[in-house]
């Protein structure tokens, strides 16, 4: 059985000698510590030996009972408390009530009422108790969750998988704000130090923290090469101070962590970014400043000068999705041929257009899926560059319809445009896109106005120009396939045959003159 402690505070000694025969008779896990005649050994006592509960008389001599608790309460007690008097006035009611006191006994009370009271407080006490322990052992819990979770967010930042909701529900976590952004990569010199290769994510956090005073939020991540800090720039520094406030604030981590390890550094720190999704940009960059400075120290990515008129491109672009505008889209994405920062330019795109999305879900997805397909087939850049920038207008107007007199000039520009380009790889949704009309909506009036579907009609035009240069042209059938559009002869081969009944062979046999 649980013990508690109690105090009784009453100048009457037959109401004191009273408790002591109650409790010892009904309330055997009651141990009594002390008594007290007034209200100055009432605070003394309670300072001194600290009990849970505390029976307090409110007329007591030198000092009320009321005025001694209101004391003991102000200087954070963490005793409860039950007043006990002869008086019924309101007064004291509201008062003691006032205190948070657990209950307010009034003289002379029934045996059962005393008894049922004192243990009702004494169940408050224990269930408190559990809370509290609860509460300590979530809270170890969490210390312990909160570097794995801080160390996969920023991995999935910097692998290009940014977890918008993980990203924006750890913000919410820690009341974090993000209006920009940038990341450095801390590095050991030379062979470094053996204490900051393997220094603990807690110590690490609290030596920035120390560092900073709190005037700085940041994520990190601790890995066995290197630091990563993600430092989230106050929305309250003005835009043309972010970059030498950011300076300041990585000179005063990274010194700290010199001085506390003993080991010098080397630091990159990539640019300024408004968009979580970006720092992927920023890691990297914070990479290149490192091989680019070569030595100890601080260096800052610095900007090429072929990127910065790329980025007066990259804004007319976002605008252009924001419009709908497919034509144009296209026309400027053809500009961009030869792209070797496609994924680079893809991660910008997405940030520029992400305050004109509506669903960040569908947009996460889309830049991943679009950035795995870059890697995978990076001489493939601009045709995956063309689709992701035209999924990216169907997110910013979902369901929107070009308006338009009729659908005949659709269907007429997109013949035209298949007559022209058969040779390369034509998609519905490429042509769509020319025509500045939806995929779904130009199937539906091609078939309308053709009597047949979009591939039948493109398989027709190439199948017919194959016929052609088998005819006139001594070609392979690996060059006649190239020529119409078809980059497997395999596959070109059966399609012929389906079309015409007969192989290349045979239709050039039969056809000689």
């Amino acid at each position: 059985m649980e013990q508690y402690r109690l105090l009784i505070a009453d100048d009457e000694e037959i109401a004191r000698k009273a408790l002591h025969l109650l409790i010892r008779k009904e309330l055997p896990e009651i141990e009594i510590v002390q008594d007290a005649t007034n209200g100055i050994e009432l605070v003394a006592l309670v300072q001194e030996l600290k009990p849970d509960i505390a029976i307090v008389d409110v007329n007591m001599p030198g000092m009320s009972g009321i005025e001694a608790v209101d004391l003991l309460c102000a200087r954070g007690c963490k005793t409860r408390f039950i007043i006990h008097t002869a008086y019924d006035e309101f007064d004291y009611v509201q008062k003691a009530l006032s205190l948070k006191v657990d209950a307010y006994l009034l003289k002379p009370s029934k045996r059962e009422n005393t008894v049922e009271t004192i243990r009702k407080t004494c169940r408050q006490i224990r269930a408190a108790q559990e809370t509290s322990q609860s509460n300590r052992k979530v809270n170890e819990l969490f210390t312990r969750i909160v570097p794995i979770m801080e160390s996969e967010i920023m991995y999935s930042l910097f692998i290009g998988e940014p977890a918008t909701a993980s990203f924006e529900s750890y913000c919410d976590m820690y009341d974090l704000t993000f209006a920009a952004g940038a990341v450095a990569t801390l590095l050991p010199w030379q062979n470094g130090s053996q204490a900051l290769r393997q220094t603990d994510w807690q110590e690490l956090h609290d030596l920035f923290d120390e560092a900073m005073s709190g005037s700085c939020s940041f994520l990190t991540a601790v890995t066995e090469s290197n630091i990563c800090l993600l430092l989230l720039i106050p929305p309250s520094i003005p835009e043309e101070q972010r970059q030498p406030w950011l300076e300041d604030v990585l000179h005063v981590m990274t010194d700290s962590v010199a001085r506390h390890y003993h080991a010098p550094l080397r630091v990159g720190m990539g640019r300024i970014y408004t968009s979580f999704r970006e720092m992927e940009l920023s890691y990297r960059e914070s990479h290149m400043a490192i091989l680019e400075s070569g030595g100890e120290g601080l260096a800052f990515y610095r900007e090429p000068e072929e990127t910065r008129l790329e980025e007066a491109r990259l804004q007319e672009l976002a605008e252009l999705i924001r419009q709908g505008n497919l034509q144009k889209i296209a026309r400027i994405l053809r500009q961009n041929t030869g792209r070797e920062k496609a994924d680079a330019f893809w991660k910008k795109l997405c940030a520029q257009t992400e305050p004109f999305v509506g669903d960040k879900k569908a947009l996460d997805a889309l830049d991943t899926r679009i950035g795995q397909e870059l890697a995978l087939r990076p001489r493939e850049a601009d045709d995956i560059l063309r689709k992701g920038a035209y999924t990216l207008v169907s997110l910013c107007q979902p369901g929107a319809e070009p308006e338009r007199e009729t659908g005949k000039g659709y269907v007429a520009e997109a013949l035209a445009y298949i007559d022209a380009h058969y040779q390369e790889d034509v998609s519905l949704e490429d042509t769509a896109a020319v025509c500045g009309v939806s995929s779904y909506y130009l199937s539906r009036q091609f078939k309308a106005e053709q009597g047949q579907t979009f591939v039948e009609y493109l398989t027709q035009v190439r199948m017919e120009a194959a016929k052609q240069l088998a005819l006139e042209t001594r070609f392979s059938i690996r060059e006649i396939a190239e020529h119409t559009g078809y980059n497997n002869p395999t596959y070109f081969c059966r399609v012929f045959k389906k079309y015409t009944g007969c192989t290349i062979g045979e239709f050039r046999e039969n056809n000689r003159t």
